[in-house]
């Protein structure tokens, strides 16, 4: 049915343009350029839905040969970490550390933090400090690679394969296992896998797969094609330490240095390969500011990248795939623009007076309704359900500011400086602040409103014909209802900042406290909530706590309060520094044994678990 909806969307969308232009276009020539502004406006999602459905007809993905014990080659794996909490760090190098086949694992500590240090010692981790920190996570790794080339010129065995993780990522046990066999391949430069997230509840998670599960599950999928291929995410990815040499190592000239480097190696004739298979689970923006600081980041160094590569030229080195994927790939950031646009040609339109449509009102909602109904009917398919409606509307006007930022960057040229997403826990819980722009067109289309209301009750003078009306008011109407969604995601409670620097999930198992029987209730990488039958802990002091197929952990009473049954619910949380303890919890949550969790597949971790725990208590 992809395909079909795919076919069905565009062909609806061509319906609909025929339809306005032979049946709907007044004769007046002022009138006439007003309807054609709005027809050309109209039309300008076809292009992008005929290519889509081109590009995604075929989303088969294929797997690796098996790797052996790494096919001989030395791996290191990089965490690159600058102000992350303990909550979140600790997991991913404790992780690293046990996956298989042998390897080393490297924390570049861009923060320059002693407990850092502690922490890897303690986990069998190599600690990576640098004298200067430039070029952000791009000059961390290269910082990395050249103390590799030299420890290799002074007689160490030299790294083939460089694994990348970002600190919030913590990899599964089959990260390096299932990806090293396409080394075999001496022309692949780039594995890059799926990033998946492990907080339910995150600002751009829809229920389904979150707004990235499109590009990762469709996407890039797609793109495991002749002539395409993937592009470096930034993290669960694995990369050829000889190709990264051969292009001067990771791109610094941007601040979306894993696109920029893909180019590079795409442009010396490297390949690279797309893995379909989760292989760590990592944090997705849990706020409404994480997330816009993000995807401004990424939109502004897609800018300086379309204008340092020249992409408008770059097809005598490009394949036709993948001078259409990094142009409209890069050109998406201003999509933000034509969303700006798409509030003000019906608002011109409407205030001007001009006649846009001389259909009768009627049909012209009826013809307007089926048409939209079909494009979002057939654009799901073709995305294979990757996508949640409501959800991508309320995330759509974030790309107004976005766009904005971008256009911004294009006329000034300034320098950027690499913002990092920010993970943890904030002082105090706060809802999200709206956008200035959001404001200034949620108050305009207010005023429009008024005014058209006004205008048909005959109270001031109104110039647009009730066709006219019907159509710009129906994407007023759309794009009012764009608004509310974004507003209402924007203030939601459910997204506002939390305390905690750890996200807890609830888990039903079986867990001893102090020698008693208990249940697990909730647990995060810092603590757990247990319920016992018995009231044999006191309000402070230290518990014993032995999960399935765990060793036990000293852990500190936080809170116990009494059951109406003589039992207690008990909030127990690891001591800051007890890097034992956290490694304890978090290999149970990502790497968890099999049978320690009734009813849990072998191979899922507990972290997995979709609920999420209640209560605004902080660990």
């Amino acid at each position: 049915m992809a395909r079909v909806g795919g076919v069905v969307a565009a062909a609806a969308l061509c319906f609909y343009l025929v339809w306005r232009i032979v049946f709907t276009l007044p004769t007046d020539p002022l009138d006439e350029v007003a309807a054609w502004s709005m027809v050309v406006f109209e039309s300008l999602p076809l292009p992008g839905m005929i290519l889509n459905t081109v590009t995604w007809w075929n989303i088969d993905a294929s797997a690796p040969p098996p790797s052996g014990k790494g096919g001989g080659r030395t791996v290191a794996l990089l965490i690159p970490t600058y102000n992350e909490p303990a909550e979140v760090l600790a997991p991913t190098v404790a992780a690293a550390c046990e996956l298989e086949p042998a390897h080393e694992t490297w924390v570049l500590d861009d923060g320059d933090r002693s407990w850092v240090s502690d922490l890897c010692r303690a986990y069998g981790a190599r600690y990576v400090r640098r004298d200067v920190h430039d070029h952000a996570k791009a000059g961390n790794i290269n910082h990395a690679l050249g103390l590799m080339e030299r420890e290799a010129a002074a007689g160490a065995v030299a790294v083939d394969i460089i694994a990348v993780l970002d600190c919030d990522h913590v990899p599964l046990p089959t990260f390096l296992s299932s990806t090293l066999g396409w080394f075999g391949d001496p022309d692949i430069a780039l594995v890059q896998g799926p990033q998946s997230f492990y907080n339910s509840g995150a600002f751009d998670d829809d229920g389904v797969t979150g707004e990235q599960g499109l590009f990762f599950n469709v996407q890039m999928r797609a793109r495991n094609a002749a002539g395409a291929g993937s592009f470096w995410c930034g993290s669960t990815s694995l990369l050829r330490v000889e190709a990264l040499r051969e292009v001067g190592g990771v791109a610094t000239e941007t601040i979306t240095e894993d696109m920029h480097t893909t180019l590079k190696l795409i442009r010396r004739g490297w390949r690279t390969v797309y893995h379909h298979q989760t292989l760590a689970l990592g944090l997705a923006p849990a706020t409404p500011e994480q997330y816009l600081l993000q995807r401004r980041r990424w939109g502004m160094g897609a800018m300086q990248i379309l204008t340092h590569e020249k992409l408008w030229a770059a097809k005598r080195w490009m394949s036709w795939r993948n001078f259409h994927e990094y142009l409209n790939g890069t050109l998406w950031w201003l999509e933000g623009i034509g969303t700006l646009f798409a509030f003000l040609i019906p608002a011109l339109a409407l205030v001007s007076g001009a006649q846009t449509s001389t259909a009768d009102p009627l049909t012209f909602s009826a013809v307007f309704a089926v048409t939209f109904a079909a494009r979002l009917w057939g654009a799901k398919r073709l995305m294979r359900h990757q996508i949640h409606w409501p959800t991508a509307f309320a995330l759509r006007i974030f790309r107004i500011p976005i766009g904005i930022a971008c256009v911004w960057w294009l006329a000034t040229r300034r320098h950027l400086r690499f913002e990092v997403t920010p993970k943890g826990a904030a002082d105090s819980r706060a809802r999200g602040a709206l956008p200035p722009i959001l404001m200034v067109l949620a108050l305009g289309i207010a005023s429009l409103v008024l005014y058209c209301g006004l205008g048909l009750a005959g109270v001031i003078a109104w110039r647009a014909t009730l066709s006219s009306t019907v159509a710009a008011g129906a994407w007023l109407l759309l794009s009012a209802a764009v608004i509310a969604l974004g507003v209402a995601r924007i203030r939601s409670e459910k997204f506002a900042t939390s305390r905690r620097n750890a996200h807890r999930v609830a888990v039903s198992a079986a867990v001893t406290v102090n020698g008693v029987d208990g249940q697990l209730i909730d647990i995060s990488v810092g603590g757990v909530k247990v319920h016992l039958p018995v009231a044999v802990l006191p309000p402070e002091g230290q518990a014993k706590l032995t999960l399935p197929e765990a060793p036990a952990v000293e852990l500190e009473t936080v809170k116990v309060s009494a059951d109406g049954d003589g039992g207690q619910t008990a909030s127990l949380r690891v001591r800051p520094g007890d890097w034992n303890a956290h490694k304890v919890l978090s290999l149970w949550l990502f790497h968890t044994p099999p049978g320690a969790v009734p009813g849990l597949g072998h191979g899922i971790p507990a972290i997995a678990s979709v609920a999420r725990a209640p209560g605004p208590a902080s660990r």
